[in-house]
């Protein structure tokens, strides 16, 4: 078992490995912005989320992602934005799928399941 963190969103815990780290963007001074930190490396402090639209808004009517991260205006809009580009990643690849997804199991096909008939 790996480390655990809180989600500010749904307040449950879960393993790190599991939730995605916020942390605050260092590119543009002029506005604090949240960026999500794939890789787990970013430097600063960091908020964890699950990677669920339903978290995220939960976090933002709360304003926990800037109670988190210890500032007072937060722009999200990065962070929306990496849930909408991974939201339409899930939705096209299950349209797309490989057709052996839907073919029959060895245990359909004649009762046994390490069978390779078909």
């Amino acid at each position: 078992m790996g480390p655990v963190r809180t989600c500010v969103g749904c307040r449950s815990r879960d393993q790190r490995s599991v939730l995605l780290r916020v942390v605050l963007s260092t590119s543009d001074e002029s506005t604090i912005r949240a960026v999500v930190d794939e890789g787990h490396v970013m430097p600063g402090r960091g908020a964890w989320l699950h990677p669920e639209p339903r978290c995220l808004e939960l976090a933002e009517r709360r304003r926990a992602l800037p109670r988190a991260l210890r500032v007072t205006e937060l722009d999200t809009s990065p962070v929306t934005r990496w849930f909408e580009h991974e939201s339409r990643i899930v939705t096209d690849g299950l349209a797309a799928r490989p057709s052996f997804i839907e073919k029959e199991s060895g245990l359909e096909a004649d009762g046994h399941p390490m069978s390779t008939q078909r």
